[in-house]
């Protein structure tokens, strides 16, 4: 199993690793810029002494003269422990050769080239390097005319030791690779504290919210207490501790209705059962009871169905057929249905359609029939006799995009504004003015509207005031 590093730890690596590269970085550049100063250094003292060696052959003229040379440029050379000199005449023979170095003979070679091929103009030699015998050494090669060109050109090479400067370079090196080895340390300790105090509001806010249970979601992160940087981070965390809190409170309530709406047919049930066992019964009290009982079996069995498409519509609800649906049809068939229970409570049933609605939209008709239908039967549930049930249908722009509004209104018992925004919840009733004592409904109908109309991509909104309630749903007119 692979250990993943701690941010703490990234930090300090990442940090420590960046101190090692810049140090490392700036040792190389001093590095470079000390060994070019030497390397400077040492051209400028070797181009004098080839201006001095020059000076001294550009006046021989005799063979006097040539004999006297290397005495000359020896003499010359007098305190200059560090310096060594080759002079070679026009022959290759040496005529001077101070301390036993041997000079490169490819040097030497493109010297002499260099010379034959512009024998009228002093080339300005370049600075090499070498080593012979386990010791550094850096030098020019030059040639020079003589006064009398019978007796030139001289070659002379001159070179000085580097040992000095390869011991300070590499004490130098020491002393930094020592240096980023400390500084590595150094900053690595320092990175690590940095990150830890830095970090440690991430481990408050670790800690707030380990602290938060099932029992405390009413706690939140403190927003005081964190960077501007973790600041947005700990809004997000209440805002969603906030939907967990709503989520688990509509939860908790929906378990503890579902168990009220179980308990009461089952107990019911129970009893029937129970008293039918007590005694002996001919058979039409028995035939009662199980008439009783199957009308409780048929309202769990219709619950439990509702109850199973709410968790189908939950994770995406499936849309079987959809097709072409005109509204006004759909309407008109519902009102057939509703017919008779409407002429019993002497309400109205009235649809208003203006000319130039458009009340073709594309649904799954079955599911859009479900939906009207449980408001329908809903506003018949609660409109006083004698009154009427207002059903419009009109075109609505919403968000830029064209929607035919079904607009289902009936007078009744205005809900109180604040159960409007949860009368869509599972098993929610708004008060015991809008509840039967028959006990009719599940308190899952509007639900079960909801899921079906946001399936359709449609919105669905109510309104009650002035002993009105109007349920508003939004269909989108194109597919």
């Amino acid at each position: 199993m692979i250990h993943k590093l701690s941010l703490t730890a990234r930090l300090t690596l990442f940090f420590t690793a960046l101190s090692c590269l810049v140090l490392l970085s700036l040792g190389w550049l001093i590095g470079a810029s000390i060994e070019a100063h030497f390397e400077e250094q040492d051209h400028h003292a070797l181009s004098g002494k080839l201006e001095l060696a020059q000076h001294i052959i550009e006046r021989v003229n005799t063979e006097q003269d040539v004999a006297r040379l290397a005495d000359q440029l020896s003499e010359a050379l007098v305190g200059h422990h560090d310096l060594a000199i080759t002079i070679l005449n026009n022959q290759q023979k040496i005529l001077l050769a101070s301390e036993a170095i041997e000079f490169p003979q490819t040097q030497l070679q493109q010297a002499l080239k260099s010379a034959q091929k512009s024998p009228h103009q002093n080339v300005t030699p370049a600075l090499f390097s070498w080593e012979t015998k386990g010791e550094y050494y850096r030098g020019l090669i030059a040639i020079f005319a003589t006064k009398n060109p019978a007796y030139g050109p001289i070659t002379v090479a001159i070179a000085t030791d580097i040992a000095h400067h390869q011991a300070f370079m590499a004490s130098f090196r020491k002393t930094l690779w020592l240096f980023v080895l400390v500084a590595a340390l150094l900053t690595g300790i320092l990175a690590w504290l940095a990150a830890k105090r830095g970090l440690r509001p991430l481990s408050l806010m670790r800690d707030r919210a380990a602290s938060i249970t099932a029992s405390k979601l009413d706690q939140r992160l403190s927003l005081d207490a964190v960077p501007p940087e973790l600041a947005e981070l700990a809004t997000s965390l209440n805002q969603m501790l906030a939907r967990l809190e709503e989520a688990f409170q509509r939860l908790s309530d929906f378990s503890s209705d579902l168990a009220h709406e179980l308990r009461t047919p089952i107990s019911n049930l129970m009893t029937q059962t129970q008293v039918s066992l007590s005694q002996a019964r001919d058979a039409d009290n028995y035939r009662e009871i199980l008439e009783s009982n199957a009308e409780e079996y048929s309202r769990l069995a219709s619950m439990i169905a509702d109850m199973l498409f709410l968790a189908k519509a939950e994770n995406g609800l499936s849309l079987v057929k959809v097709e072409a649906v005109d509204l006004v049809q759909e309407v008109n068939n519902l009102f057939e249905f509703y017919e008779a229970l409407a002429e019993e409570k002497q309400i109205r049933l009235q649809l208003n359609l203006s000319d130039e609605t458009s009340t073709i939209v594309p649904a799954d008709r079955l599911m859009l029939r479900r939906a009207l239908s449980n408001i329908l039967s809903n506003a018949l549930r609660y409109t006083a006799h004698g009154k009427s049930i207002q059903v419009q249908l009109q075109v609505q722009l919403w968000q830029h995009t064209q929607y035919c509004e079904i607009k289902i209104c009936n007078p009744g018992p205005s809900i109180p504004a604040q159960h409007l925004p949860r009368l869509f919840e599972r098993f929610y009733r708004a008060d015991h003015a809008r509840q039967h004592s028959d006990g009719e409904g599940s308190g899952l109908g509007l639900a079960i509207v909801k899921a079906i109309v946001d399936g359709h991509r449609g919105q669905i909104t109510v309104s009650s005031e002035n002993e009105l309630t109007c349920f508003s749903i939004l269909l989108p007119v194109g597919g």
